[in-house]
């Protein structure tokens, strides 16, 4: 190994402790001394390419489980306009100079936003791509209206204009925003003489994960998966419950008295068979959580797409604090992702009123806002930002602006998100759990053997 990795010892210590190893097996099985002390301020360990090997071997597990991550994520990224700028890189499709794209800052390993110019010409029919498995959001920040392309066939729904905000009384909520679903095709161009760009966020998917280790899986057992779930969602999961758990639909119908036939219209895929009392009854007969069972109420048009147009936004204008807010497109079945509108007009002073559980991007729309913030160590930041200067605020950390302007706030799952808002409402002794895993040392219990 020729440039080995520093190991983490709280990664070390979950993995001895998922293994059930400890440091006198560890030291008998692969000769190597660890000094893996529970109020040490250690890092890092310092261990040998052939070490760390070993030490991977014996868990079982792939090195990087046991690597030091990237560096701790910091409070805040500024990033100027001008810096945006040097990130430009032309994309060529259908023979044509088709797009710009621009990244907006973010931490290593985190997916940002990018902004778009659009640049395929009115008249020309937009060359779709082949779509990707993240889902997005996209918002049309003008100046001009774009058109958008999502199928090979086109009509309503494959055919539409994003457009670009006229109304100056509401200026700050700049155009018409949507989510794309995954794999998708989508492309754009312009829908007039005016040039025009979009952001973009095209945000990490929760079924990466699954998918990333489904792809290890052999085909029958990956077409067995597929067509398990290729009916209605709750169905599905009532179906792969039952099988996991060694239950019938009469078994089950003993177990919770539901007529048997009510359970068999269920998984049929008859939405309306079970009523949330009966669904909070099979919950416990199972040992899943019922709200699982409940029955999705997704909001998109027939092929995928959710949308938000500048009247919709116009008319979710609220208050929210010192600020105004509109909403973006949004919808249930794509939780993670976020996007809203944002305006500030009030006395250049500092304050901390806005924080999120998850990280946000900011794009500067309108005007000169001061964003302010806390580092990692409680110190206060203060950064005048203009049109196009964007920010990454970390999850939780208290922000703010003041002045007068406007900007764009994107979010994903990136921090924590469904899946882990999911978990964390049905976590045992919640704050302990948390508060325990925090770069967690101790051991699973054992006593050191003494040296003879």
């Amino acid at each position: 190994m020729p440039n080995p990795p520093s190991i983490d010892p709280y990664k070390l210590m979950h993995w001895l402790n998922a293994r059930k190893l400890t440091p006198e097996h560890v030291r008998d099985h692969t000769g190597i001394a660890l000094d893996l002390h529970p109020d040490s301020a250690e890092e890092s360990l310092d261990l040998s390419g052939a070490e760390i090997l070993k030490l991977a071997e014996l868990l079982d597990v792939p090195v990087d489980e046991l690597a030091v991550g990237p560096a701790r994520q910091p409070a805040v990224l500024f990033q100027s306009r001008a810096e945006t700028a040097a990130t430009r890189r032309a994309v060529q499709r259908d023979g044509i100079h088709f797009y710009n794209y621009y990244s907006l800052p973010a931490p290593s390993g985190h997916i940002a936003p990018v902004v778009l110019d659009i640049l395929c010409p009115e008249g020309q029919l937009p060359k779709l791509n082949n779509g990707h498995l993240e889902p997005a959001i996209t918002v049309n920040i003008g100046p001009g209206d774009i058109h958008g392309r999502w199928g090979e066939e086109i009509n309503d729904l494959t055919w539409a204009v994003l457009k670009a905000n006229r109304n100056s009384e509401h200026a700050w909520i700049v155009g018409d925003s949507y989510l794309e679903p995954s794999y998708r095709p989508h492309s754009y161009s312009l829908a007039g003489q005016e040039p025009a760009r979009i952001i973009s966020y095209t945000c990490k998917s929760n079924l990466h994960a699954l998918l990333t280790r489904a792809n290890e899986w052999t085909d029958a057992s990956y077409d067995r998966f597929v067509e398990d779930w290729s009916g209605e969602g709750q169905a599905a999961l009532l179906g792969v419950s039952l099988r996991r758990r060694a239950h019938t639909a009469r078994s089950l119908a003993a177990a919770t008295g539901i007529p048997e036939q009510k359970i068999a219209a269920c998984l049929s895929g008859d939405r309306d068979a079970l009523g949330v009392t009966e669904l909070r009854r099979i919950g416990p007969a199972l040992g899943v959580d019922h709200r699982l069972l409940l029955p999705a109420e997704p909001v998109h048009d027939e092929i995928g797409k959710t949308w938000c147009s500048v009247e919709d936004g116009i008319a979710s204008i609220r208050e929210f604090g010192a600020y105004r807010a509109a909403s973006m497109a949004g919808a249930p079945q794509l939780p993670d992702i976020v996007g809203l509108y944002l305006a500030v007009d009030r006395d250049d002073t500092c304050s901390l009123d806005l924080f999120d559980h998850g990280a946000s991007h900011y794009l500067a729309t309108l005007g000169t806002p001061t964003a302010w913030w806390t580092d990692e160590n409680g110190a206060m930041h203060k950064q005048a930002l203009a049109p196009d200067d964007s920010l990454w605020v970390g999850p939780c950390v208290p922000h703010g602006f003041s002045g007068e302007g406007a900007l764009i706030k994107l979010g994903n799952g990136e921090g924590y998100g469904y899946l882990e808002h999911l978990e964390l409402t049905q976590t045992v002794r919640r704050p302990q759990t948390l508060r325990r895993a925090r770069r967690d040392s101790a051991n699973w219990g054992y006593e050191p053997t003494t040296a003879n």
